[in-house]
């Protein structure tokens, strides 16, 4: 839905469209409840359209020619290239003889040996009516002539039903002529689904033997309406249709199984292959394929053919289903069925399959890509290498980002489409005969060619290619040459119908099946892989390094020939003489650990590097930073401060360990992506610690557990590191920084306006750099560099005009204009505009005020959502006398955290207030808050019960701290209000007040830090 709450219709991808004056490519809407195909003013505007109004009916023409418009579902689009199938020419012979085989001669089937079909409901269906669509006066005289000759063949009765669904009148290509086509998408919801047994069409052909090369293929005219419905499933099909020349108006339903109804298809299916059941029994020299009601019959000669035909119509008229003889194609040595040429024991794709891929346009979306990838994707079997051919557009099929088609897209576009032009013919697979299959793994695509053998020969059955998973492409090449076997394996199980198959590949997969190795795939792959290759139906065959699928085009710089378990052995991780064996002689031992923590919504991270008896480093990391980066860190730092050392490191972290011997060597394979293809988490961490992993002369990194109470000196040295990483955590960052040499700052560039308004200054000077300065030793900036300095500063503190320029104006520089920089500031920032409340002019009241700070602080409970860590409040003090705010995230409104609070935060940085002023909530008038107050000596004032105003300026704060946080969400994304909540006290807390001072300024006596190393470069 829209955001007018209207429906929402989808484009299709670009289609070229033969207007009869020329050809174009345009994008048609479509809307399936339209009772009508309409054509809209740019394609009438294309095809150069004439309207005219003749006795009350328009016509539509072009170059003084009639339009006739075709419409079709995209699936069924190659169907406008196929050529015409020519009518047998013997077709009078076989309607004179099996007369009730065909529908011209017969008319409507029915199935005698079926039972009228019931429909299940789900459990939770309740009725439905959708009304009919307005229909015009065409299309019902267009469906008039076949709904009367359905209802007097008895297949439309009259009804009354809860039921109703519309019907959509369609146009017949070519004629004046409609079919009613009933909406039953509404039914399909509410009934329950069966499992859909129609044949696969991807390997319906390998059921049929190569050497019967006769074939005759069957349409069943009017299929569905061959089974009858139940009387009680009737009424859910009903519809609405007035006729008044006939005298009916009313509704209409179907006693036979209706078209566009879902399980229509299985239901017919599965009743047409019991029919044929004993005709595959009586005549095993023909083979007969079904896919739903079109039939396939072939045999080793003509004479089996013909006779296997007679045989089929006689059958097909006793079970009263009948042929179409328009669309019959009888004893032919090439047939087209199911979109295939079929002839010798091959087939081809039809010229219609390939002009349709041929015809589309280069894609400009990435639905329109994947459309395209859909539709060559069934032609994959005749394309080598089409995973290899296809791999540069697979990226582009992501909605993510802006669509961007290059060079080398539209390169491998042309490729497929010239692929499928030059598609060889391929056999058909013989299930009596084994099949061989050949692998080859290039830049993380299978390929494989299936063949069987003819004489000496081997024949091409399938090209079979695919993109490996992301943890596979990882591997070394050997590995993934498994990973690819096996998943051209699962592949051609779908053409060679568990037949035994001989596996031919230029590693040895065999023996690394069987003895897989320990460090790069898991128990549970492995274990899925063995399955699939270890099997009495699966050989392996000696290695050969040049095959049909290592022929395949394609360019590559690795070495042909090589030893696989010596690769596997080399590819093991970063560094060769790494290892988990402790070193022995001088070495050096030492135990590193990190923690990470939350308290009070804040997580606090350390690290350290120990020796078992003394600390080497130690640091806390910064806030946020979880326990495996902290790993990594440490690990990291123990590895640069033994460069050119003999070092055994500990480590409890399995996270840690996994990187240095494992995973490195995983993401030098395939970058450092996770299995999903995703960038990896802590990536700059894993870059540090891998360089690092070169620096010491000889290294072991040990893995040890964790939290262990033993009394060994391991034992000892990992409980020292977890306690000092723990106390470092709260300590001060000793992490090393990188200092670079400033370079000397050039003058300001001031324009010709700028210098006008500088010559309106009373005094000022310039450097020899440029730079002008006022008489008060504030640098004078230009207008727009000044005006990104207020945008940043308002950037961090969303302060009003006013206040913004007072805290401007406290800043070492001077900005020219400033009052109409301020306020164009305000008023182009969208969350300002947002959140900001209409000014009230309300006159100012008056409130208490402590002597000095610390002395009168207003305390209050607000609730912040979405709550984030469990924390769902925020516990604001603010200082009456200076206006400074302290606020505190916390998981519960309860007396106990105020008392802490003032205990562990308020006390010791403020001294023990005199009068703290609150409301009555119930954390504040609990025993545990006044009891406190009482032994500290605090004058614990409660304020008017519901009457905000008595508590005004932390109410007030309150107010300023939710908006300033909602700015900050919408303008950063962040919907974390905790980790936003320093830039909301930075803001709050050097606001100017009445006086023009910052509670900054009143507590410390200086200015805010808002100067030269924040904002001006």
């Amino acid at each position: 839905m829209g955001a007018t709450g209207q429906q929402q219709y989808p484009w299709t991808t670009r289609r070229t469209v033969d207007l009869g004056v020329g050809r174009v490519t345009h994008s048609f809407l479509v809307i399936p409840e339209c009772p009508a195909p309409l054509l809209g003013r740019d394609l009438l505007t294309k095809m150069g359209a004439q309207i005219s109004f003749e006795q009350g009916k328009p016509e539509v023409s072009a170059n003084n020619k009639p339009i006739t418009v075709l419409t079709l579902q995209l699936d069924d689009e190659y169907r406008l290239y196929s050529p015409l199938v020519k009518p047998d020419q013997n077709i009078q012979f076989w309607l004179e003889q099996f007369p009730q085989a065909w529908a011209e001669t017969a008319g409507m089937g029915l199935a005698k040996q079926v039972p009228p079909q019931v429909i299940q409901l789900k459990a939770s269906a309740a009725p439905v009516s959708v009304r009919q669509y307005p229909l015009s006066k065409e299309a019902r005289e267009g469906i008039r002539p076949h709904v009367q000759r359905l209802i007097q063949q008895g297949i439309l009765v009259p009804v009354q039903s809860p039921w109703n669904t519309p019907l959509l009148p369609v146009r017949k290509p070519g004629t004046n002529d409609y079919r009613p086509v009933q909406d039953l998408r509404e039914v399909n919801k509410r009934v329950q689904d069966i499992h859909p047994t129609v044949p696969n069409p991807y390997n319906l052909l390998c059921a049929l033997p190569p050497q019967r090369s006769w074939y005759t293929v069957l349409d069943l005219k009017d299929a569905f309406f061959c089974l009858r419905l139940h009387p009680t499933s009737q009424p859910l099909f009903a519809f609405e249709w007035r006729d008044p020349g006939a005298g009916r108006t009313g509704q209409l339903t179907w006693t036979r199984l209706p078209q566009g109804f879902k399980n229509s298809p299985t239901i017919f299916d599965e009743a047409l292959h019991r029919d044929l059941a004993n005709f595959r029994i009586q005549h095993p020299q023909v083979t007969l394929l079904q896919y739903v009601d079109d039939l396939l019959l072939a045999g080793a000669t003509k004479q089996d053919c013909l006779e296997g035909t007679k045989a089929l119509l006689l059958e097909l008229s006793d079970l009263g289903y009948r042929a179409s003889a328009k669309k019959a194609q009888i004893c032919r040595r090439e047939v087209t069925y199911l979109g295939y040429s079929l002839r010798g024991g091959q087939r081809w794709l039809t010229e219609a399959r390939k002009r349709t891929v041929v015809q589309i346009p280069a894609p400009t979306t990435a639905k329109q890509v994947r459309e395209f990838l859909g539709t060559a994707g069934f032609c994959r079997l005749w394309i080598p290498g089409f995973a290899t051919l296809a791999a540069p557009l697979y990226p582009l099929t992501k909605e993510k980002g802006e669509f961007s088609w290059a060079p080398e897209h539209q390169k491998a576009f042309d490729a497929i489409k010239k692929a499928l032009l030059s598609a060889p013919a391929l056999a058909l697979p013989d299930v009596t005969k084994p099949f061989t299959l050949y692998v080859d793994e290039r830049k993380g695509v299978a390929r494989g060619v299936l063949t069987q053998t003819l004489g000496p020969w081997r024949r091409p059955v399938a090209y079979l290619s695919k993109k490996l998973d992301p943890v596979a492409s990882g591997w070394p090449v050997c590995l993934k040459a498994i990973a690819a076997v096996a998943i051209l394996v699962k592949d051609a199980d779908k053409l060679t119908l568990g037949q035994n198959i001989t596996v031919i590949a230029p590693h040895a997969l065999e023996n690394i099946v069987r003895q897989p190795p320990d460090r790069w795939m898991t128990n549970a792959r492995m274990t899925h892989y063995q399955s699939l290759l270890l099997t009495e139906r699966v050989t392996f065959a000696p290695p050969a390094a040049l095959n049909p699928a290592t022929l395949l085009p394609e360019e590559t710089d690795e070495p042909v020939t090589h030893d696989c378990h010596q690769l596997l052995i080399e590819e093991t991780g970063v560094r060769k003489d790494l290892t988990d064996i402790p070193l022995t002689g001088e070495v050096l031992t030492w135990f590193t650990d990190g923690s990470s923590y939350v308290v009070e919504g804040k997580r606090m991270a350390g690290a350290a590097v120990v020796d078992g008896t003394r600390t080497i480093w130690a640091s806390s990391l910064p806030e946020g930073t979880s326990a495996q980066k902290a790993e990594l860190m440490a690990l990291t730092q123990a590895l640069r401060l033994a460069e050119g050392k003999s070092i055994n490191i500990y480590t409890d972290s399995r996270y840690a360990f996994a990187t240095a011997h494992v995973h490195g060597a995983i993401y030098k394979q395939r970058g450092l992506l996770t299995s999903a293809g995703r960038e990896i988490k802590n990536k700059e961490e894993i870059l540090s610690l891998l360089e690092a992993l070169h620096l010491p002369k000889r290294l072991a990194i040990i893995h040890c557990p964790g939290h262990q109470k033993a009394k060994d000196p391991i034992s000892r040295g990992n409980q020292m590191a977890d306690r000092v990483a723990k106390q470092a955590a709260q300590g001060v960052n000793l992490l090393p920084m990188i200092e670079t040499p400033k370079a000397p700052e050039p003058g300001r560039q001031y324009t010709l306006e700028d210098w006008q308004e500088i010559k309106k200054i009373d005094q000022f000077s310039e450097t020899p750099e440029g730079t002008c300065y006022t008489s008060d030793g504030k640098e004078i900036l230009p207008h727009k560099e000044g005006l990104e300095y207020v945008q940043q500063i308002h950037r961090l503190t969303h302060l009003g005009t006013k206040h913004l320029q007072q805290l401007v104006r406290t800043s070492p520089y001077h900005v020219l204009r400033l009052p109409g920089v301020a306020d164009s500031v305000v008023k182009h920032c969208v969350p300002c505009q947002l959140v900001n409340a209409n000014p009230s002019r309300i006159p100012p009241g008056k409130r208490l005020r402590g002597s000095h700070p610390g002395a009168h602080w207003e305390v209050d409970f607000t609730e912040v959502k979405p709550a984030k860590y469990g924390n769902k409040y925020l516990l604001v003090f603010v200082d009456t006398f200076s206006g400074w705010v302290e606020a505190y995230p916390t998981k519960k409104e309860t007396s106990t955290v105020v008392a802490k609070k003032i205990l562990e935060e308020i006390f010791p940085r403020f001294g023990i207030p005199k009068v703290i002023g609150s409301d009555n909530g119930p954390a504040f008038v609990a025993q545990v808050s006044q009891g406190l107050a009482k032994i500290l000596g605090i004058d614990w004032k409660l304020h008017c019960a519901y009457r905000p105003q008595s508590s005004g300026q932390v109410e007030r704060m309150n107010r300023t701290i939710k908006e300033t946080l909602t700015k900050l969400t919408t303008e950063t994304g962040i919907n974390d209000w905790i980790a936003l909540l320093p830039f909301v006290l930075f803001r709050v807390r050097n606001t100017p007040g009445q006086f023009g001072l910052t509670p900054y300024e009143l507590l410390y006596g200086g200015p805010p830090p808002v100067g030269r190393n924040c904002f001006c470069t």
